[in-house]
Protein backbone atom coordinates (compact mmCIF):
# COMPACT_ATOMS: atom_id res chain seq x y z
CA UNK A 1 0.00 0.00 0.00
CA UNK A 2 1.39 3.48 -0.85
CA UNK A 3 1.54 6.17 2.03
CA UNK A 4 1.22 9.53 1.24
CA UNK A 5 5.08 10.20 2.10
CA UNK A 6 5.39 7.98 -0.86
CA UNK A 7 4.06 10.16 -3.66
CA UNK A 8 4.89 13.73 -1.64
CA UNK A 9 8.66 15.16 -1.19
CA UNK A 10 9.72 16.06 2.56
CA UNK A 11 9.30 20.03 2.57
CA UNK A 12 12.31 21.93 1.94
CA UNK A 13 14.03 23.61 4.44
CA UNK A 14 17.07 26.37 4.72
CA UNK A 15 19.02 27.51 7.90
CA UNK A 16 19.64 31.22 7.81
CA UNK A 17 21.96 33.40 9.69
CA UNK A 18 20.53 35.98 11.97
CA UNK A 19 22.59 38.82 13.81
CA UNK A 20 24.35 37.17 16.81
CA UNK A 21 25.54 34.63 14.53
CA UNK A 22 22.17 32.01 15.12
CA UNK A 23 21.28 30.14 12.29
CA UNK A 24 17.41 29.56 12.04
CA UNK A 25 15.73 26.80 10.25
CA UNK A 26 12.87 27.61 7.78
CA UNK A 27 10.04 25.56 5.77
CA UNK A 28 8.03 26.47 2.93
CA UNK A 29 4.25 27.37 4.18
CA UNK A 30 1.93 24.84 3.89
CA UNK A 31 -1.93 25.28 2.26
CA UNK A 32 -3.13 25.75 5.66
CA UNK A 33 -0.47 27.96 6.49
CA UNK A 34 -0.90 30.17 3.69
CA UNK A 35 -5.05 30.23 4.34
CA UNK A 36 -4.55 30.92 8.10
CA UNK A 37 -2.70 34.24 6.99
CA UNK A 38 -4.81 35.17 3.94
CA UNK A 39 -7.59 34.64 6.87
CA UNK A 40 -5.95 37.04 9.00
CA UNK A 41 -4.62 39.97 6.15
CA UNK A 42 -6.58 39.35 3.21
CA UNK A 43 -5.34 42.76 1.31
CA UNK A 44 -2.38 41.35 1.23
CA UNK A 45 -3.77 38.40 -0.94
CA UNK A 46 -5.64 40.83 -3.07
CA UNK A 47 -2.01 43.03 -3.36
CA UNK A 48 -0.23 40.00 -4.42
CA UNK A 49 -2.32 39.40 -7.57
CA UNK A 50 -0.91 42.78 -8.76
CA UNK A 51 -2.13 45.83 -9.82
CA UNK A 52 -1.11 49.55 -10.92
CA UNK A 53 0.02 50.90 -7.31
CA UNK A 54 0.83 47.54 -5.72
CA UNK A 55 4.39 47.90 -4.83
CA UNK A 56 4.06 50.71 -1.62
CA UNK A 57 0.29 49.05 -0.52
CA UNK A 58 2.17 45.82 -0.42
CA UNK A 59 5.14 46.81 1.66
CA UNK A 60 2.22 48.67 3.85
CA UNK A 61 0.16 45.04 4.09
CA UNK A 62 3.15 43.00 4.17
CA UNK A 63 4.91 44.82 7.29
CA UNK A 64 1.82 43.59 9.61
CA UNK A 65 2.15 39.66 8.20
CA UNK A 66 5.86 39.76 8.33
CA UNK A 67 5.68 38.22 11.91
CA UNK A 68 2.73 35.69 11.15
CA UNK A 69 4.84 34.72 8.48
CA UNK A 70 8.15 34.38 9.96
CA UNK A 71 6.89 32.41 12.95
CA UNK A 72 4.53 30.13 10.21
CA UNK A 73 7.91 29.19 8.07
CA UNK A 74 9.39 28.70 11.85
CA UNK A 75 6.96 25.83 12.28
CA UNK A 76 5.21 27.72 15.04
CA UNK A 77 2.29 29.42 12.49
CA UNK A 78 0.09 30.96 15.27
CA UNK A 79 1.79 30.85 17.88
CA UNK A 80 1.90 34.49 19.78
CA UNK A 81 4.83 34.20 21.31
CA UNK A 82 6.41 33.15 18.18
CA UNK A 83 4.84 35.86 16.24
CA UNK A 84 6.52 38.90 19.29
CA UNK A 85 9.55 37.27 18.48
CA UNK A 86 9.97 37.34 15.04
CA UNK A 87 8.51 41.29 15.03
CA UNK A 88 11.19 42.06 17.53
CA UNK A 89 14.20 41.07 14.80
CA UNK A 90 16.00 43.58 13.37
CA UNK A 91 14.91 44.39 9.55
CA UNK A 92 17.45 42.51 7.53
CA UNK A 93 17.25 38.93 9.14
CA UNK A 94 13.50 39.80 8.94
CA UNK A 95 14.02 39.92 4.96
CA UNK A 96 16.61 37.66 5.16
CA UNK A 97 13.62 34.92 6.30
CA UNK A 98 10.63 36.32 4.68
CA UNK A 99 13.28 35.96 1.32
CA UNK A 100 13.62 32.20 2.52
CA UNK A 101 10.65 31.35 2.98
CA UNK A 102 9.03 32.77 -0.15
CA UNK A 103 11.72 30.85 -2.71
CA UNK A 104 10.65 27.11 -0.30
CA UNK A 105 6.95 28.09 -0.37
CA UNK A 106 6.68 29.39 -4.20
CA UNK A 107 10.13 27.99 -6.06
CA UNK A 108 8.67 28.77 -9.24
CA UNK A 109 7.49 32.05 -8.43
CA UNK A 110 3.80 33.55 -7.13
CA UNK A 111 2.57 33.77 -10.97
CA UNK A 112 2.43 29.96 -11.36
CA UNK A 113 0.13 29.80 -8.22
CA UNK A 114 -2.09 32.26 -9.16
CA UNK A 115 -2.65 30.88 -12.80
CA UNK A 116 -3.51 27.71 -11.19
CA UNK A 117 -5.81 28.71 -8.43
CA UNK A 118 -7.37 30.88 -11.37
CA UNK A 119 -7.79 27.92 -13.30
CA UNK A 120 -9.11 26.56 -10.01
CA UNK A 121 -12.01 29.25 -10.04
CA UNK A 122 -12.92 29.06 -13.26
CA UNK A 123 -12.60 25.74 -14.00
CA UNK A 124 -10.43 25.92 -16.85
CA UNK A 125 -7.88 23.32 -15.30
CA UNK A 126 -9.71 20.98 -17.15
CA UNK A 127 -9.04 20.43 -21.36
CA UNK A 128 -11.92 22.20 -22.85
CA UNK A 129 -12.62 20.82 -26.50
CA UNK A 130 -11.07 22.71 -30.03
CA UNK A 131 -13.29 24.30 -32.36
CA UNK A 132 -12.21 22.98 -35.82
CA UNK A 133 -13.80 24.98 -38.95
CA UNK A 134 -13.82 22.63 -41.82
CA UNK A 135 -14.68 24.41 -45.61
CA UNK A 136 -17.20 21.90 -47.25
CA UNK A 137 -17.06 23.33 -50.22
CA UNK A 138 -14.12 22.67 -52.49
CA UNK A 139 -12.17 25.29 -53.93
CA UNK A 140 -11.10 25.35 -57.81
CA UNK A 141 -7.70 25.13 -58.41
CA UNK A 142 -5.40 28.28 -59.31
CA UNK A 143 -2.63 25.92 -60.77
CA UNK A 144 -3.30 23.81 -64.07
CA UNK A 145 -3.29 19.78 -63.56
CA UNK A 146 0.17 18.27 -64.02
CA UNK A 147 -0.50 15.45 -66.28
CA UNK A 148 -2.84 16.28 -69.14
CA UNK A 149 -2.71 15.59 -73.09
CA UNK A 150 0.86 18.29 -73.43
CA UNK A 151 2.65 15.96 -71.05
CA UNK A 152 3.88 12.02 -72.54
CA UNK A 153 3.67 9.58 -70.10
CA UNK A 154 6.92 8.63 -68.24
CA UNK A 155 7.83 4.78 -67.74
CA UNK A 156 9.55 4.79 -63.98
Amino acid sequence: MTDLLDIAPSTAVEAVKVVGGRWLKVRGLRIDDIAAIAARFPNLVTLLAGGDDAGPRLIAQLGAATAPIIAAGCERPGDEKAERNAGALPLEDQIKLITAIYRLTFPNGFAPLMEAMADLMTGAAEEEPKTVKIRLKKSPSASPPSSGEDFRPTMQ
